[in-house]
């Protein structure tokens, strides 16, 4: 298809579309020496691509979203449970006119130990807002990786725990040493915090640096809307947002989302917005339609276009349906 929207390999959803897989995963074994689930979605989306360059024709396309399917298993034992979680979607580079098959999740863990190919102990899912954009805010402001991972989390008191890990953020330099992140996790009456702090080596031998990233965010309930904060610099660049969620009923919900781009680059600076609503149906089934626009300086890779680049006024429109099972 000709729509320009690429979806970087660590790339995760916000975190409404993140849990649903799980949320309403089938139980297919539950004893007392284990259980064993089967979860995931099915997604299909078109996409309407409005761009203001006089190079670039408007388009569309269709796709499976990030459909996907997840399996957990959780053996019992006396000294602590033990579960294993894998799950795919189809977001990987397609062969012929087949989507491509991507790994999302292959992780053990076990009395606070993380270990295989999972969320970054930097993700902060507590800050993202619900976009059906496949991008939204997950890649910058609300940064949410996936990459390996061997990490501990310690529990300080009720609602909230410390979690400390070595990673492997995937860069194409050799690296000195593991990618270091620690994290807090903290509920206080309701609202959600988190913070997180990485530290990352660029290069080997004498040339060999490292650099600090850092992403924060508060999620706070406000009635029927939850209204979200965060941020995330990496060296001299910040992106952040904020985002608010209403749910008019049980069964419908809408979603605003704005980032703003401050890049040290020139230049380089954007401000993306998402409108978007969504119904469920008695059934299960979700109908979703989203409009996403950009406000965008002349060299700026903003979201609608991945590392494409945005023209001031570009916009998107989704339309979705989704089935979790």
């Amino acid at each position: 298809m000709k729509l320009r929207h690429a979806l970087a390999g660590t790339v995760a959803l916000p975190l409404a579309l993140a849990v649903a897989s799980s949320a309403n995963a089938a139980t297919i074994v539950d004893n007392d020496e284990q259980t064993f689930k089967v979860g995931g979605f099915v997604q299909a989306q078109h996409v309407f691509g409005m761009y203001d360059a006089d190079t670039t024709e408007d388009d569309h396309g269709m796709e499976l979203g990030v459909s996907r399917l997840n399996f957990t298993h959780t053996k019992k034992t006396d000294a602590g449970d033990i579960t294993i979680f894998y799950e795919n979607d189809f977001r990987g580079t397609p062969t012929g006119s087949s989507p491509g098959y991507r790994l999302r999740h292959a992780v053990i863990k076990y009395d606070g130990w993380t270990a295989g190919y999972t969320w970054s102990f930097f993700s902060n899912l507590n800050g993202l807002g619900e976009t059906i954009d496949h991008n939204g805010n997950a890649v910058r402001s609300a940064a949410t990786n996936r990459n390996p991972v061997l990490g501990k989390t310690f529990t300080l008191a009720d609602g909230m725990s410390v979690g400390v890990s070595l990673e492997d953020r995937g860069s194409s330099d050799a690296e000195m040493m593991p990618d270091i992140t620690v994290n807090f996790n903290g509920n206080f009456g309701g609202i959600g915090v988190f913070a997180a702090a990485q530290n990352y080596a660029i290069g080997n031998g004498a040339a060999a640096t490292t650099e600090t990233r850092i992403t924060g965010s508060v999620a706070v309930p406000a009635g029927p809307a939850t209204v979200k904060a965060a941020f995330t610099q990496d060296v001299d660049d910040m992106w952040v947002t904020g985002s608010a969620q209403f749910r008019a009923t049980e069964t419908v919900r809408a979603n605003l989302v704005v980032e703003q781009a401050m890049m040290d680059a020139d230049d380089s600076d954007y401000t993306a917005l998402f409108v978007n609503a969504i119904y469920t149906t008695p059934v299960g089934l979700e109908w979703g339609a989203e409009v996403g626009t950009v406000s965008a300086d002349a060299s700026s890779g903003g979201p609608l276009l991945g590392s494409g680049g945005n023209s001031d006024g570009d916009m998107t429109v989704r339309l979705q349906a989704r089935y979790a099972f």
